[in-house]
């Protein structure tokens, strides 16, 4: 985690937000950490363990694919 994310907080870049067919996500602006936004709609850090689901989609670049 970079200085400005330990103490601002993670802010997502929603120039890059993708729909993974359970919530949206995005990266973290400023140090490119995974997050998602929950059913409140708040941003917050994407957790495999809480948020891991069979039914998500891989975004294309997780999968390899060029831009």
């Amino acid at each position: 985690m970079q200085l400005p994310c330990a103490i601002f907080g993670h802010k997502p870049d929603k120039t890059r937000v993708w729909n993974d067919n359970v919530d949206f996500r995005a990266p973290c602006i400023r140090c490119g950490a995974a997050m998602l936004r929950d059913e409140r709609k708040n941003w917050r850090l994407f957790d495999d363990e809480m948020d891991g689901a069979s039914n998500r989609k891989q975004h294309r670049h997780e999968k390899g694919e060029e831009l």
